[in-house]
């Protein structure tokens, strides 16, 4: 018992005899891992677990930031299998899904409602949405050149399915004759791997899965990330790390849809003699299938990170910041920064505890987690609040859970 104490205290001082920015506790690992959240910027969760629900519109109005009101999801599974023979060869296959998406509603609409509008006025109320679900596979190869640790990333993935950043608009007009007019259209572009005319009849069979996947090859893209890192002693490493867009996918099949309505009141002021007069419509479009090609890249990002182990390897402190730019080559590119601040506490590595709070695609991120490390098993978990309000984010403006499970020796 006392030898196999020693071995097991042998391995572990021998598992962080050298820094590094990542842990490699296995030479073969294969693991998955999977995440799924939602939120929006303004409601909390305990605005809902109330016995009588009341929406103050007045309230929304006047807190409401001038993003406006943002809901957002996302949604990934990814896999790996990975050999870690020492600092000088490591190389990791991966392959996963990832999907997410954002729709914004402008400030005005909840002003409209709660301070009303003056005569002789006219605004615009404007909703953003996009998404995008894509596959992915590659390989990263990191090796030691002298002092540095260098990291290799070629990615080739496949858009699923794109909805590019859409505006629709809400507009209003009023006069002192009593006229007041608004109508609303909102236009939808979904681009996709597979012509979604007449999905619903279709038999999903082998023919079908075989047709998807030659449609996935065929619009597939390639982008290259990479990582410069440096150990300065064994309690702080650096790295500077990219990914850049090469080939863009391309999505052929496009379905248009719109939505629209029209409200007209003839003499607002005869209501109170009821001889006022009012028309609405509203409907939508039928939807238009096509064939347009789409080009879709995957954010251009540029950032550096760090892991300080101010008190040993039981205690990491990662920090990390970049710039990103979404849909970049194109005349609708989003530029925007990113941070991530984790820390990691183990005790002899085989439990442990992570926190962390982070802005990434445009959505503030808590989270705490644990991990139990059993060496050949490790089981990774955790609840993460979020939203696109940093200070409402903290109130559970949305929720995301994560679980990941590791294999080998």
């Amino acid at each position: 018992m006392k030898k196999l104490l020693i071995c097991f205290l042998t391995f572990i001082c021998a598992s962080f005899s050298f820094a590094e920015l990542k842990r490699y506790d296995r030479k073969f690992e294969f693991g998955i891992e999977t995440e799924a959240g939602a939120s929006n910027n303004f409601i909390r969760l305990t605005d809902l677990l109330v016995k009588d629900l009341v929406i103050d519109l007045d309230e929304v109005s006047n807190e409401l930031s001038d993003d406006g009101f943002i809901i957002d999801f996302n949604a990934n599974v990814k896999s790996w299998f990975a050999l870690n023979f020492n600092e000088k060869f490591r190389l990791n296959f991966f392959w996963g899904i990832d999907g997410s998406g954002y729709t914004g509603i402008s400030k005005n609409f909840f002003d409209l409602f709660c301070k009303g509008f003056e005569v002789n006025s006219s605004e615009s109320i404007d909703l953003k949405i996009f998404s995008d679900v894509y596959v992915q596979t590659g390989a990263t190869f990191k090796t030691k050149i002298k002092d540095y640790g260098v990291h290799f990333t070629p990615t080739i993935f496949a858009p699923v399915i794109h909805v590019t950043e859409t505006k629709g608009t809400a507009k209003y007009t009023s006069n002192e004759n009593g006229l007041m007019r608004a109508e609303a259209d909102l236009p939808l572009n979904l681009y996709s791997v597979i012509d979604l005319e007449g999905i619903d009849d279709k038999t999903i069979d082998s023919a079908f899965i075989q047709e998807t996947l030659s449609e996935l090859v065929k619009s597939a893209g390639f982008d290259f990330s990479g990582e410069v890192e440096r150990s300065f002693g064994k309690k702080l490493d650096l790295g500077l790390f990219t990914r850049i867009p090469v080939v863009p996918g391309r999505l052929k099949y496009k379905a248009y849809k719109r939505f629209w309505g029209v409200f007209e009141q003839q003499n607002a002021f005869g209501i109170f003699d009821e001889t006022n007069s009012y028309t609405k419509d509203y409907g939508e479009d039928d939807t238009v299938y096509s064939k347009e090609t789409k080009k879709v890249h995957r954010p251009f990002i540029l950032g550096l990170e760090a892991t300080w182990r101010p008190f040993g390897a039981w205690c990491e402190i990662c920090p990390k910041v970049d710039l990103a730019v979404r849909n970049p080559y194109s005349s609708d590119c989003m530029v925007y920064g990113e941070y991530n601040l984790s820390a990691d506490f183990r005790l002899l590595n085989v439990v442990g505890l992570k926190f962390a709070t982070a802005y990434e695609n445009l959505i503030f991120k808590h989270s705490m987690g644990f991990m139990i490390n059993a060496h050949v098993l490790e089981i990774d978990a955790g609840v993460q609040t979020r939203g696109a309000d940093f200070a409402r984010s903290f109130g559970v403006t949305g929720f995301a859970a994560y679980v990941g499970l590791k294999a080998g020796f």
